[in-house]
């Protein structure tokens, strides 16, 4: 149904978006879908999972009705999340029985994770913009360093028409063309090999990374968001993640950066 069936109709609809992409680490531009949701009647939630404590949100701003993350994301306990949900909103409740949660979802709550969780949160917050431009410079030089190393290789989510001037003029730098991007966030698809291949050769020295999303870990079909955003399935299957901390020396980012580049070497020999 249209936005302007739906805003004629005054049907209730639900608009829900990733605040970013668990695997490329696109940020969305929550305000301006804020704003269509409400020009259309509808309620705007935000899976906020992989941006919360990592980058600004403005839930007045970004006129968010609903909000979930999760604790392990900022290293806080696993198994805890939370779900915000603006004053007013009235929502069915989640599971029968007790009355916890105000009524939405019955049983015993998690204390020492949901503890855990406000101590990560807290933590998280605090320090989001110090850890924010570490990680962002390790980011940048680690895209710039793979692309110097890897011939062909490709960065995920960003314009490819922008990418062929990376580094020709101060317009197209590393800073402005992924701004909008997770900090930490690598992703690049690696012309000729497969992604998964490359894993168990980086695996042997002791690199930890993905070929997609934590949540498709084993699956051998290729990543549905590469696809979605016009690779080929050749480029779709050739897809590396790594997460950076800010805890990551300059010595620790060559080494993988090596490693990768040799694993691609060897893979194509």
């Amino acid at each position: 149904k249209s936005g302007e069936e739906a805003k004629k109709e005054r049907s209730h609809c639900l608009v829900s978006v990733m605040a970013a992409n668990n695997e490329i680490g696109t940020i969305e531009n929550l305000k301006e879908i804020g704003r269509l949701a409400k020009e259309y009647g509808a309620i705007f939630h935000t899976d906020a999972v992989q941006a919360f404590g990592q980058i600004p949100l403005d839930i007045e701003e970004m006129q968010i009705d609903l909000l979930s993350a999760s604790s392990h994301k900022i290293h806080g306990p696993k198994g805890v999340g939370l779900l915000y949900i603006r004053k007013g909103l009235k929502l069915p409740s989640f599971l029968h029985g007790g009355a916890q949660e105000r009524g939405l979802r019955a049983g015993t709550e998690n204390v020492p994770g949901i503890v855990g969780f406000a101590a990560a949160a807290k933590e998280a917050f605090s320090t989001m913009e110090e850890r924010g431009r570490k990680k962002v410079a390790l980011r940048d030089l680690f895209f710039k360093r793979l692309l110097e190393e890897i011939p062909g290789a490709k960065i995920s989510g960003v314009n490819p028409a922008e990418a062929e001037g990376i580094g020709e003029s101060p317009e197209n730098s590393f800073l402005s063309l992924l701004h909008h991007r997770l900090p930490g966030n690598v992703h690049i698809c690696l012309p000729g090999v497969e992604g998964e291949s490359v894993l168990l050769l980086l695996d042997q020295k002791g690199i930890c990374a993905s070929s997609g999303s934590a949540c498709a870990s084993g699956s051998l079909e290729p990543s549905h968001v590469l696809l979605a955003i016009g690779k080929s399935h050749e480029e779709a299957y050739s897809g590396l993640r790594l997460s950076l901390e800010e805890s990551l020396t300059e010595e620790e980012l060559e080494y993988t950066v090596e490693a990768i580049k040799e694993a691609v070497e060897k893979l194509k020999q």
